[in-house]
């Protein structure tokens, strides 16, 4: 398999790497996975994380903030633009709708279809996964293991995580409900990872996902997943209902 977070993209022939993760970050923003003010991490992490070289990082960056969605500047960090009234624009103008559909559903419905997917998924990219995915895991593991008070970074390495084991599924129906799933409560996801101990938490779930992928274990890795899965349920709606008093 290839190694860059592209390996699985159904593009046309005259879409670059740099359109590709474009689209990628913009998506990102709109689906509040990178959130106004967010300071981005460094072209090289983010070169790292999405597979593609530094260059093709700053021509994305250059086109995103060319929609006004990402504040570039020379000797200052780079920031997500995404307040209210920049979204509302940029929404007019591209003919995209309101959020994310997968958001109009309600938290149990969501959960309990995740739930069946990366079941699923967990137990067929046990049986697929080769040395190279394990890898690739491997190397997503010792990034996370540096971010337990970044959560910015964190929620970027979790969505590439959670999107290279359902692309071991060798199933696209599954790895595009996956990704449809991933969306979900993700301005509150982050309420979560700004919690003490969260994101080292959610990295050691990760840990035990992917100790049963490298044995080949199918009942394991299920197993290991829905426990990741229960985790994520549980403070999801915890922080839901904080959120609402």
């Amino acid at each position: 398999m290839e190694s860059s977070a592209f390996a699985f993209e159904k593009t046309l022939k005259n879409k670059t790497k740099k359109d590709i993760l474009a689209d990628k970050l913009v998506g990102m923003i709109l689906d509040g996975l990178l959130r106004d003010g967010d300071e981005l991490p460094s072209e090289r992490d983010l070169a790292q994380l999405f597979g593609v070289s530094r260059e093709t990082v700053r021509g994305a960056i250059s086109q995103v903030g060319g929609y006004g969605l990402i504040s570039v500047s020379h000797g200052a960090k780079t920031r997500v633009c995404a307040s209210d009234k920049e979204l509302e624009a940029y929404r007019r103008r591209h003919g995209f709708d309101e959020g994310h559909a997968v958001n109009s559903f309600d938290i149990d419905s969501v959960f309990e279809s995740r739930i069946v997917v990366e079941a699923a998924i967990a137990r067929r990219a046990a049986i697929n996964i080769d040395d190279d995915g394990i890898d690739k895991l491997e190397r997503l593991l010792e990034a996370q293991a540096g971010m337990f008070h970044a959560p910015v970074p964190f929620q970027l390495s979790d969505q590439n995580f959670h999107k290279l084991i359902s692309e071991y599924a060798n199933n696209e129906i599954l790895a595009g409900y996956c990704e449809e799933l991933y969306a979900y409560g993700l301005k509150i996801r982050r309420q979560v990872m700004l919690q003490e101990g969260a994101i080292e938490h959610s990295y050691r779930e990760h840990v035990h996902i992917v100790e049963a992928l490298k044995r080949r274990d199918p009942d394991a890795a299920e197993r290991a997943m829905l426990a990741h899965l229960d985790s994520v349920y549980r403070t999801t709606r915890a922080t839901l209902g904080t959120s609402a008093t």
